[in-house]
């Protein structure tokens, strides 16, 4: 029971030294944006910030969106707990489910997962150009051995299809599924470590960024080898 209300103190304190640099408002998401508080009306909290390089803008965002908003170092908290609904955590195990999606947007990096999204991208595109012996002769023996006009054995022999856009739908379910061990060098907040509520944060986002990461690699992959395809197509 200690240990709990000490990371409970720790979590308090920890997210107001991250988010009070400035006044701030604090996402649900983990995002934090800086500006200047002005007022909470009809459930829309109003701040002037920057927005598209333009600074001083008068901005809005809705509250159910929003876990807490820090001003001269006092935090308000937003979020109410309300199982009518669907809001069924505690005030503090969404404070540290926010400190974990706001931890993983700040460390979590993908880049594995792009690299690896843009060279099977690649990969399958160059395949998708490669016209086989197999096809050829096949062609061959039901066109009484005339051969094609617009495709010869080899990579880049033949015009790419539709094949490659099925690779970022499958690497996006394939990134977005299985769960992976936090390296302690992505934990800011350290005193949460191992807590059940920061690890659902934390990885909530940097799912959502694998999942981009495959999606935007791929499509650069695909783009690579269309590229490639037009530069050295031999047909």
């Amino acid at each position: 029971m200690i240990k709990i209300s000490a990371v409970i103190v720790f979590g308090f304190f920890f997210s107001l030294a991250i988010f009070a640099q400035q006044d701030s408002i604090v996402m649900l998401n983990g995002k934090v944006y800086r500006g200047t508080f002005n007022s909470v009306e009809n459930d829309l909290l109003f701040y002037t910030g920057k927005e598209k390089k333009q600074d001083d803008l008068l901005l809005e965002i809705s509250t159910d969106r929003i876990f807490s908003y820090v001003v001269n170092g006092t935090e308000t908290v937003l979020y109410v707990q309300n199982e009518l609904k669907g809001d069924y955590l505690t005030v503090d195990e969404v404070r540290f489910t926010t400190l974990g999606s706001y931890d993983a947007r700040q460390t979590f990096k993908p880049r594995f997962v792009f690299w690896s999204s843009m060279a099977i991208g690649l990969g399958v595109s160059i395949l998708d150009t490669y016209y086989s012996k197999a096809s050829y002769d096949k062609f061959l023996a039901a066109n009484s051995g005339l051969p094609p006009t617009n495709s010869k054995v080899g990579f880049f022999g033949t015009g790419p299809t539709l094949m490659p856009i099925f690779v970022p739908l499958v690497l996006s379910a394939s990134w977005g599924l299985p769960t992976f061990k936090i390296k302690p060098d992505q934990i800011l907040q350290k005193d949460l470590y191992g807590n059940e509520f920061y690890y659902r944060g934390f990885h909530r986002i940097a799912k959502q960024k694998r999942i981009f990461a495959a999606v935007k690699g791929s499509v650069i992959g695909i783009g690579l080898g269309i590229i490639s395809y037009s530069i050295l197509r031999i047909n």
